[in-house]
Parts: structure tokens; C-alpha cells; sequence
């Protein structure tokens, strides 16, 4: 038995590589999958009362790309239009900041998953609504 033992721990530790490079998390990926998502502003919330567009074409959509870009648009321009284009930076997985003509929005992630994130907004930030986003899926 104790030579079973032994040769079951020299088998753990002589499996173990020292060689493996780590890499460090993309904590981005989440928003863009490592090219590019777009995700629809499904509801936009003041205390419970939602003020998202009840049509799905007059909705938002946001364009996150690896880049660190993002453009925001309603989704029956898309294709027509550009968009707004602003910078995003997630930090921790717990905060998205998103930058661009001359403002400042500040987001704390509040649910987090890969059909729904929840982004309410922080204090001192110029918007109001509490964001949930989801994928877009097939009309």
C-alpha cells in the first residue's frame, strides 16, 4: 500500500510543467468575445419604470469591439449609419467606463453573465438609467 501511495504522489508531482505560460485575463472579452458583439439595450430602468423604446428597431444597440472602441446606435440604423463612437475600458470585471465627446460615464457591473449584463450607473456620472443589455438573437 505505502508503495502505491508513493508512486501516486511521484506521479501527481512528475505531471506537474513548469513550461505552461500564463496569460492574463482579457477582461474586455466578455463585452467583445475577442473581435466583436453587439448587444441591445433591452431596458433602461429609473426605479422599476423601464424607458427603452417598447419596439425592437427603435431600441439601442451597442458595437463593442477589441479595439477598446464602441458604437452606440439605434438597431434599424445600423448598417446606414456609424454611430456614436466612444472608448470602453472594463476594470476588475466590476467597472465600465466609456469615454468619448467630451464625457465621462462610469458603470458599475452589477449582473454579469453571457446573455445579460446589467451596468448601473455610478455616482457622479451624467446618466441615470440602469443598462441591461443582452445579445442580439434572431427577430
Amino acid at each position: 500500500m505505502k508503495t502505491l501511495c508513493l508512486f501516486f504522489i511521484l506521479y501527481v508531482i512528475s505531471s506537474c510543467t513548469l513550461d505552461v505560460e500564463l496569460k492574463p485575463l482579457n477582461s474586455t472579452a466578455i463585452f467583445n468575445d475577442g473581435n466583436s458583439k453587439m448587444w441591445l439595450v433591452d431596458h433602461l430602468w429609473i426605479k422599476q419604470r423601464d424607458f427603452a423604446h417598447p419596439s425592437r428597431n427603435k431600441k439601442d444597440i451597442i458595437t463593442f469591439f477589441e479595439s477598446g472602441r464602441c458604437s452606440v446606435q439605434k438597431i434599424n440604423t445600423f448598417g446606414i449609419e456609424k454611430g456614436d463612437i466612444v472608448d470602453y475600458k472594463v476594470i476588475d470585471k466590476k467597472t465600465l467606463i466609456l469615454t468619448g465627446k467630451g464625457k465621462v460615464w462610469k458603470f458599475k457591473i452589477t449582473k454579469l453573465s453571457e446573455d445579460n449584463i446589467e451596468l448601473t450607473p455610478m455616482k457622479g456620472t451624467n446618466f441615470k438609467y440602469v443598462m441591461d443589455l443582452v445579445p442580439i438573437t434572431e427577430p
